[in-house]
């Protein structure tokens, strides 16, 4: 395996033989003819990809996809049915909570059952002992019995050994999403922590815009079978779109048409619109096509360059071949890793309601507003024309960075976004 390399993972496939009753199973195994009684069940089948040493690499997909049987076979917790896995390091995992916890244990006691099982004396656990209770944060129940814990404290006890006990490969499951989101935001900054000092992590998560944002490579698994592998965004936005595209298979089935709700409408004139770009991830609708997308600043002049607490309008012009009784149309302001800064409709900005499109017409909807006070930088925007509620809506089309936007802000903080206060200073002298 390349030095590089922290996980090599080739042509793997995981079969389980799956029995419809216990007693299949001993026919098979007492079978003098050799005869079969089992399906088989491919949880994984033909998986490859590599993780270079220090990256933070995200693993997504549905449920039953394939991501816990995988994560499995690389911390050897199981064996692959074929194909090949290579590891270089020392490899700390969170896949369940509690797995290699000792309920009846303290806390303390199982700090030091896990670094036993790590590999670690007593003298070299002592010394990480303090940035573990530190991080578990959880009190005077470090010395109480860890089935008296709540979920919350077994996630903060366990994330807190995990991370502590100087892995080379850290690999973390969905076991983060039963902390508060305080222990969390704690998380996450522990994970830049281990980025900057070539720790390689193995991040599984169905929160995207978090993917996006921690991994640089991910890979998207189905029904135990590799759809892609590749850069965070691209992958990211290539599994949005599978999801959305099965809830508009949903959604066709169950719509049903309503009437017509009756809004005034400016009359629209032609002008000369800029033409639109977009990535190949997009999701594209021979009924409903967006035609262009542009800002204007307060003098009705195009722009790119936005200045934060400035008022501008995003115009959406599309074009329909098909009647709409209930549209959506909105945009998307995101960074250029793909986090979600701006998400805004017509549902919940504006009229707040969703409204009727005819056929054979070309439409545009301006969002007037005032740009919040995002930290400089390069931002990128995404537009979509959707049908359907809040609760039931089906994307007809969504294009993927068709604006470039860059943000100034004078005197801005380095957050994401500038908070404007009141402020009021107390002072009493001695």
């Amino acid at each position: 395996m390349d030095q590089d390399l922290s996980i090599s993972v080739q042509n793997v496939t995981k079969i389980y033989n799956l029995y419809d009753n216990p007693q299949q199973r001993l026919k098979e195994l007492f079978s003098i003819s050799g005869k079969s009684f089992h399906n088989e069940y491919y949880a994984l089948n033909g998986i490859s990809f590599t993780v270079k040493k220090g990256e933070t690499f995200g693993v997504i997909g549905t449920n039953g996809a394939g991501k816990s049987t995988l994560l499995k076979l690389i911390t050897g917790v199981a064996s692959p049915s074929a194909g090949t896995i290579e590891i270089s390091g020392k490899i700390s995992a969170l896949l369940e909570l509690g797995a290699g916890f000792n309920k009846n244990y303290t806390g303390m006691q199982n700090i030091y059952l896990n670094g036993t099982m790590m590999g670690y004396s007593k003298e070299e656990m002592r010394s990480r002992v303090n940035a573990i209770v530190e991080f578990a944060d959880i009190g005077d129940f470090i010395d109480q019995p860890v089935k008296t814990y709540s979920s919350g404290m077994f996630a903060r006890l366990a994330f807190a050994v995990a991370i502590n006990i100087e892995p080379e490969i850290l690999i973390v499951d969905e076991a983060l999403s039963v902390g508060d989101v305080f222990f969390q935001n704690k998380c996450y900054k522990k994970f830049e922590e281990l980025r900057e000092r070539g720790i390689t992590v193995i991040f599984v998560s169905h929160d995207i815009g978090t993917v996006k944002q921690l991994c640089s490579r991910v890979l998207w698994i189905e029904r135990g079978i590799q759809q892609m592998v590749g850069d965070s965004v691209n992958v990211c936005k290539a599994y949005s779109n599978s999801i959305l595209s099965k809830r508009a298979k949903e959604y066709e089935k169950e719509e049903k048409k309503g009437e017509c709700k009756s809004v005034d409408f400016a009359y629209l004139e032609l002008d000369d619109y800029p033409d639109i770009n977009f990535t190949n991830e997009s999701i594209l609708n021979d009924n409903v096509k967006i035609i262009s997308s542009f800002i204007k600043d307060e003098n009705g002049e195009r722009v790119s360059l936005c200045n934060a607490g400035e008022e501008y309008v995003l115009s959406i012009v599309f074009s329909s071949d098909k009647e709409i009784n209930e549209c959506i149309a909105g945009f998307v302001i995101e960074t250029v890793k793909g986090l979600w800064v701006i998400n805004c409709n017509s549902l919940v900005s504006g009229w707040k309601r969703t409204f009727p499109i005819k056929a054979h017409s070309i439409n545009k909807v301006d969002f007037r507003f005032k740009m919040p006070q995002l930290v400089n930088g390069d931002y990128v925007i995404g537009i979509a024309i959707s049908e359907g509620n809040m609760l039931n809506f089906k994307v007809l089309t969504w294009l993927y960075n068709v604006l470039y936007l860059q943000i100034a802000n004078v005197g801005g903080s380095d957050g994401i976004l500038q908070l404007d206060t009141d402020m009021k200073v107390y002072s009493r002298g001695n």
